[in-house]
């Protein structure tokens, strides 16, 4: 259970929690190391496996196989243990192999992991009627670390209510060879490598939430025609999250996703968003794009509706607030529940481009979290009059020349006049 809700919140943060991820998974590598309590002493698991208790009758197996023998050893196992109904189990695989039929024997799993330890260790064929008795109570399913290069998803078709399919640290190209899974609701990819393609959107054709995490070697291009693919799930697609991607534009194809409500590009390598980049067709709930060199928004950059946007831009490098670029969308939000949060931005406030939210809209500050200027001081916190009386008086000190252009036409036409 307490896995679940720790990749929920890694998801829920963004990036910067995916060596958080690692090192989690890296703690359940031995078997030794447990989360829960000792099972109790009668559930005897060894030697390949061990047993962790957790309240509300809750049972997570962890074995390690070195060969296929010790595959066996591990379904004999479940066959003499009594526990039926086990919410967590993980095999490690020390030495690449297959796996067999009926691997669990008549026992079932909520969740089931298949791990690869050493570089040389590959994930072979699943049989089809491997995990054939908790068909109906395995709702998600992790592989991590394994060389998914050529890999079968066909045994997949066997867990008829299985809604979360997570690759962590896999090689994959693609997941080509997946099977009809109307029933599939979430996909999380964490580093991928030598991810080119997604599979045909028709075998998952019910998608809510995908997740792309530091596909460290897949290019702008490339990520750009993958999520041009994921357009497919326009009907369905509530969820997207490109994280720590290297992005140095958001793809033009996520305006064209019309469900979405969160959109995720944390820790990417924007430092601009151009006119229309975020002109999308769907009333995002939350939008993140923090913990990137974002220094530069043009006007226009925002379009559609975000009266309920939660917007976090968060440690970036913006230093000005200009009008042209939040007015309208702040208007916007006091309609509804939208906000900015701003927070660790190197903001400047020695100069006027917060004039027009300190002294003429001040109501909009409402919407405006963790505004603060790089000095420490909150938006909130500067004086109007002060503010006022300082911009007044650089406007006054400024030159008053005309255009050159215009004052040729003013000289011409007076010329005209007096002729």
């Amino acid at each position: 259970m307490l896995r679940l809700v720790v990749l929920g919140v890694l998801i829920f943060v963004g990036a910067d929690c995916h060596e958080m991820l690692l090192s989690f998974e890296s703690a359940r590598e031995i078997p030794e190391e447990r989360l829960g309590l000792a099972c109790p002493i009668e559930l005897d698991y060894s030697p390949q496996c061990i047993c962790d208790f957790w309240s509300y009758d809750i049972f997570n197996i962890y074995c390690n196989a070195s060969s296929p023998e010790e595959l066996n050893v591990i379904t004999q196992t479940f066959e003499r243990t009594p526990i039926v109904e086990h919410f967590e189990v993980k095999i490690s695989l020390t030495a690449s192999m297959s796996i067999p039929a009926n691997v669990f024997s008549n026992k079932t799993a909520v969740s089931i992991i298949l791990e690869c330890i050493g570089d040389e260790t590959k994930l072979g064929l699943i049989d089809p009627q491997a995990f054939i008795k908790t068909t109906a109570k395995t709702s998600a399913f992790q592989i991590t670390y394994c060389d998914l290069t050529d890999f079968d998803f066909a045994f997949l078709a066997q867990l008829r209510i299985l809604e979360t399919l997570r690759l962590s640290n896999t090689t994959l190209t693609t997941m080509a060879r997946m099977p009809l899974m109307p029933h599939m609701r979430t996909i999380e990819l964490f580093a991928p490598t030598g991810l080119r393609h997604w599979h045909d959107p028709a075998q998952t054709p019910y998608l809510e939430t995908i997740t792309i995490n530091a596909a460290a070697d897949t290019d702008q291009d490339t990520m750009e025609k993958i999520v041009e693919t994921l357009v497919y799930y326009d009907s369905s697609l509530l969820r997207l999250y490109l994280v720590n991607l290297g992005l140095t534009r958001i793809p033009p194809a996520v305006r064209n996703l019309s469900r979405l409500n969160t959109l995720d590009l944390t820790q990417n390598l924007i430092s601009t968003l151009p006119n229309g980049s975020l002109a999308l067709s769907s009333a995002l709930s939350s939008l993140w794009l923090p913990y990137m060199p974002l220094q530069n928004i043009e006007a226009g950059a925002f379009r559609g509706n975000f009266r309920v946007s939660l917007i976090y831009m968060v440690f970036n490098k913006l230093t000005t607030f200009p009008r042209e670029v939040y007015e309208d969308i702040l208007e916007e939000m006091l309609i509804g529940s939208g906000s900015f949060n701003i927070y660790g931005n190197p903001m400047t406030c020695d100069d006027c481009h917060l004039g027009w939210l300190i002294n003429e809209k001040r109501y909009l500050l409402t919407r405006v979290s963790d505004g603060m200027c790089a000095n420490g001081t909150s938006f909130d916190q500067l004086d109007s009059q002060v503010y006022g009386a300082r911009c007044v008086k650089d406007n006054a000190a400024a030159p008053n020349k005309a255009p050159p252009l215009l004052l040729i036409l003013i000289l011409t036409v007076i010329g005209f006049l007096l002729v």
